[in-house]
């Protein structure tokens, strides 16, 4: 018993250290003065699409209506089946060229666009997403302020929310994954620039080989690439893109799954970097850390299994029910707080916000799901998550 004892309370010291090390990155960041410096850089924004016809136009027209002076969009089509070249091809002009290519997947798309563009600076963003006015000009603006910065991740929102789940995972893009990667930022190694709103210096991502087709997270191989060559990677809050959340359980737990297993597949493709000075900070900090995520949820649950088989040998569960208020309570401050130190304070936001342990717990059971299907390579296709 007191084996179990020393790794309960390793595991939660690690746990804790995990969630108040990026806490104060994160409020650092949100003080940081960041210089933007106007650019004038050629930006090529990719819109890899597939079966968009509800959601292109609106994305579209967020990209034409961007206040940056020198750029285009490309959007790529992946064989789509339903009506998404017919409305992007309406909103063709001097900005918007649209190609058509065979079904061969994100990854495949994304490279096929950067090869017909001209721009220093490449921008991807998903076909279900709108970009701020502002979105191009600020993250042009943080590569002309840093040559060493080769990507730039952007601020990813969930695009009008509706219900108690659109909700939750409104809470859960500010207050866990914005506040990851402003801590990352902190550190300049930003572990994953997302498909939604991601900015790539061009020759950084040649220097990375281009997109990789044989993971289901290119985006979090891409960025690993990146962070390989030592290139700094950082965090735009300013650069705000709004994507469509998936609406139910099972659309979430699809979504969910890729994601999970995606990250598994990027991390056993780059085990050489983990712990290795040689990759800086990426690989002395960055990569344990998202190797500790994916097991985080079996870390959860051995902690909330030790505390109820110790409450059950003595008898005395107050310590079980101080040991989990205090941990609603810490991620409820935390999520709070995040939220308050964003730059779209939202009282709904703060309203869920007491309702994000049981939506983490849920989530943990999913992630535990993926993380087994993964060990047991299991075959799984992708699948667009219903919206």
């Amino acid at each position: 018993m007191s084996t179990l004892v020393l790794i309960f309370y390793a595991l939660l010291v690690v746990a804790l250290f995990r969630v108040f090390s990026l806490w104060i990155l994160s409020i650092g960041y949100s003080f940081r003065h960041r210089p933007q410096t106007a650019s004038s850089s050629r930006v090529s924004v990719i819109v890899p699409a597939y079966n968009e016809e509800k959601s292109i136009e609106p994305a579209i027209k967020s990209l034409l209506e961007q206040d940056y002076a020198n750029y285009e969009v490309i959007l790529v089509d992946d064989g789509s089946t339903d009506g998404t070249v017919a409305v992007a091809r309406g909103l063709e002009g001097p900005i918007l060229r649209v190609l058509s290519t065979p079904n061969r997947g994100k990854a495949e798309a994304l490279n096929t666009g950067i090869a017909a563009s001209n721009g220093d600076i490449v921008v991807t963003v998903d076909a279900d997403t709108r970009l701020n006015k502002g979105a191009l000009t600020s993250l042009a603006a943080r590569f002309e302020a840093d040559s060493k910065i080769g990507a730039v991740a952007g601020n990813v929102k969930v695009d009008r929310p509706s219900g108690l789940l659109q909700r939750l995972q409104e809470v859960e893009y500010t207050t866990g994954i914005g506040l990851t990667r402003k801590g990352q930022s902190m550190l300049s190694t930003v572990m994953i620039v997302p498909g939604p709103i991601a900015a790539f210096r061009r020759a950084a991502v040649a220097e990375a080989g281009g997109f990789s087709s044989d993971t289901f997270a290119e985006d979090f191989d891409m960025t690993l690439g990146i962070l390989k060559k030592r290139h700094r990677v950082e965090y735009e809050d300013t650069a705000v893109a709004y994507t469509i959340a998936p609406l139910g359980i099972e659309n979430l737990i699809k979504q969910r799954r890729r994601w999970y297993r995606g990250m598994m597949q990027v991390l056993g493709k780059n085990e050489g970097m983990l712990f290795r000075p040689r990759y800086g900070v990426a690989g002395l900090y960055g990569i344990p850390y998202m190797w500790y995520d994916t097991v985080a949820p079996l870390v959860n649950l051995f902690l909330a299994l030790f505390a109820v088989l110790a409450g059950s040998v003595t008898g005395d569960w107050a310590p079980v029910v101080l040991g989990l208020g205090s941990y609603w309570a810490l991620q409820t401050v935390v999520a709070v707080s995040a939220i308050l130190l964003d730059r779209e304070r939202k009282l709904r936001q703060i309203l869920v916000s007491p309702l994000l342990m049981l939506y983490s717990t849920f989530l943990d059971g999913v992630r535990t799901g993926a993380f087994i299907e993964e060990v047991l390579s299991l075959k799984m296709k992708w699948e667009k998550p219903g919206r």
